[in-house]
C-alpha cells in the first residue's frame, strides 16, 4: 500500500518521497522488517523516537514521528510528522485495514469494574441469539473459534484494528470491547464509533496515570464522544458528573427510582442471584450464575444494550444462566464445607464491594486472602488495608505482583491500614503458603476470597520476569490434601 494514500488525511510536514510502497504498518521496532512504516509512539518507561535509527536500520522504509522531534532525528527514508504520533497510528492503522470498525457494531463498555463480566454477559445473550459476535477485553480476544490471550485490557490501534478485520473476514457481525481510560486517554479507539457505550462505576484506580479522580472520570466520558447511544449506571456516585459530560442520547440503569431499566426482588447465595426484569416490556425472573449484587447491575446493562441489539427474551435468559467470567466472583469447585471464590478486586471500590456483598449471603465468615500490585497507586494499599480489617473476619496479607518493588514494603503499606482497625490479621507473604493456610483454617460455611489475581496465571516479578501462578491449580491440589470436614480453628 502506497504511504501517500496512507498518510493522506493526516495533517503533516513530509520529508522525502511519500510514492512509496508499504509493507506493513509498526509501533515496536523489533517487529520491523524490510519496507515496514515505524510509528514511533511515547511509551510509559520508553520513547519510540529513541529506536528510530534502529527501525531504520531494521528495513524501515519510512517513518512516522511528532512534529518536536523533527529537529533531532536524521535518516535517510522519507519521514512523515504529526503532532500526536498516536493519533496518526490509529488513523494509519483504520486505513490499512480498511476500515473495519465501520462493518461492525461495537459496544464499548468503560468503568473501573464490572466490564469483563459486562462483556462476557453481552458477548452471550448475542450467541445465544445466533448472532456473530467478537469480544476484546482484559482476558480473552475471542471471535469464531479462535480465542486469544489478552495482553492488556484494551489493545494498541493497530493491534485494534488487526483484531477487527479479522473479525470481519471471520464473518462477525457484532464486537462487545472492554474500554480502558488508559485506551481512551491514548487513542487507542480514536476514530472508532461505538454503537452503544456502557458506564458501569467509577473508583480509585489508575491515578497514578490520571492524577485525580476528575481526569479520570474525563478520560471515561470520552467513550460517550465516540457513541451512538449510551448506557449509564446512574446509581454510581459519580453518575451526576459523568452524564455532565455525555452528549451522545443514553439511557439510566440501575436499582434507583431514577433508572430507566431496573430490577426487582433481588435474591443472592452463594452460588447464584435471581432477579426480576422487564425485557422488551415482559416480566422474567432471570437467574445469574455469579454470586453479588453487582451481578445484577452488570446483568441488568447487558440486557440493556442486547435488547437494543434485537436479543429477545429466551436469548437473555439463556445467555445469563450459563455465563461464566473467569477470576470474576469464580467459585472454584473443591467439594468442602467452606467455599474458595476467586475475584480480580485489586482496587479499593472492588475489594469493598466483594467484602460487602460476599458477607450479606453467606452464613459463615469472610477469610481474605490479598496483596497489591508493585509499581501502581501506592496510596490505595492502605485504603485496602483498611477495608479488609473493617469487613473481612481474619486477613492474611500476602504478595500479588510485586514486579519491581519489594514486597514486604508493599505488605507494610497494606499493614498501615489494617492497623487502623480491630481486624484480625496475619502476614504470610509467599502467596501459595497463604492460601494453602487460609484454607486450612476455614470452617463449614466460611468462604475465602482470593483477592487481587482473579483471571491471571502468572506472577510478575523485578523486570517484567512471569512465573507461572494459576490460583485455581494450587486450590484444588490443597483441597486434595484436606479431609471432608474442616473445622480448624485459629
Amino acid at each position: 500500500m502506497l504511504l501517500q494514500y496512507l498518510v493522506e488525511e493526516i495533517n503533516k510536514k513530509t520529508i522525502g518521497d511519500l510514492n512509496i510502497n508499504i509493507n506493513k504498518i509498526e509501533y515496536n521496532s523489533e517487529k520491523i522488517g524490510a519496507g515496514d512504516l515505524f510509528v514511533a509512539i511515547k511509551g510509559f518507561e520508553t520513547d519510540g523516537h529513541d529506536y528510530i535509527n534502529h527501525a531504520v536500520e531494521k528495513g524501515a522504509a519510512a517513518v512516522i514521528i511528532e512534529e518536536t522531534y523533527m529537529d533531532k532525528i536524521n535518516v535517510a527514508v522519507p519521514v512523515v510528522a504529526v503532532e500526536n504520533s498516536r493519533i496518526a497510528l490509529a488513523e494509519v492503522a483504520a486505513r490499512y485495514y480498511d476500515y473495519p470498525a465501520t462493518k461492525l457494531k461495537i459496544i464499548g463498555i468503560t468503568g473501573t469494574k464490572g466490564k469483563t463480566t459486562t462483556a462476557y454477559m453481552v458477548r452471550d445473550i448475542m450467541l445465544a441469539a445466533k448472532k456473530k459476535i467478537g469480544m476484546i477485553g482484559t482476558i480473552y480476544n475471542t471471535y469464531a473459534d479462535k480465542v486469544i490471550e489478552a495482553v492488556r485490557t484494551t489493545p494498541e490501534s493497530l493491534d485494534i484494528q488487526k483484531l477487527l478485520k479479522d473479525m470481519v473476514d471471520s464473518g462477525m457481525e457484532y464486537v462487545v470491547m472492554e474500554v480502558s481510560s488508559h485506551a481512551l486517554e491514548l487513542h487507542r479507539v480514536h476514530g472508532i464509533k461505538f454503537e452503544i457505550g456502557i458506564f458501569t462505576n467509577l473508583g480509585r484506580e489508575h491515578l497514578d496515570f490520571h492524577g485525580d479522580m476528575d481526569n479520570y472520570l474525563k478520560a471515561k466520558a470520552k467513550l460517550f464522544d465516540q457513541s451512538i447511544f449510551g448506557i449509564i449506571n446512574v446509581d454510581d456516585i459519580y453518575a451526576p458528573k459523568l452524564l455532565k459530560h455525555v452528549n451522545c442520547k443514553y439511557a439510566k440503569y440501575g436499582l434507583d427510582n431514577e433508572a430507566n431499566v431496573s430490577a426487582t426482588d433481588i435474591r443472592i447465595n452463594n452460588n447464584y442471584v435471581d432477579f426480576k426484569m422487564y425485557i422488551n416490556k415482559q416480566l422474567q425472573t432471570i437467574t445469574v450464575p455469579i454470586p453479588g449484587k453487582y451481578t445484577v447491575y452488570n446483568a441488568i446493562a447487558a440486557v440493556a444494550a442486547t435488547s437494543m441489539l434485537g436479543a429477545q427474551m429466551q436469548d437473555v435468559l439463556v445467555g445469563l444462566s450459563t455465563v461464566k467470567v473467569p477470576g470474576r466472583s469464580e467459585i472454584v469447585d473443591i467439594n468442602k464445607t467452606f467455599a474458595v471464590l476467586i475475584d480480580y478486586a485489586h482496587n479499593p471500590s472492588s475489594l469493598e464491594a466483594i467484602l460487602v456483598n460476599t458477607k450479606k449471603y453467606i452464613k459463615g465468615r469472610v477469610i481474605l486472602v490479598f496483596g497489591c500490585g508493585g509499581n501502581r497507586d501506592k496510596e490505595k494499599r492502605a485504603e485496602m488495608g483498611k477495608l479488609a480489617g473493617t469487613y473481612a473476619d481474619f486477613t492474611i496479607v500476602t504478595t500479588d505482583n510485586p514486579r519491581d518493588e519489594k514486597p514486604e514494603n508493599i505488605i507494610k503499606d497494606i499493614e498501615s491500614g489494617i492497623k487502623e482497625t480491630r481486624g484480625l490479621f496475619k502476614v504470610i507473604p509467599n502467596r501459595k503458603e497463604a492460601i494453602e493456610f487460609a484454607m486450612r483454617i476455614a470452617w463449614s460455611n466460611d468462604t475465602v476470597i482470593l483477592a487481587g489475581k482473579g483471571h491471571e496465571t502468572y506472577q510478575e516479578l523485578a523486570k517484567g520476569k512471569k512465573i507461572h501462578f494459576d490460583e485455581r491449580e494450587i486450590v484444588k491440589k490443597a483441597a486434595e490434601k484436606m479431609p471432608g470436614k474442616n473445622e480448624a480453628k485459629y
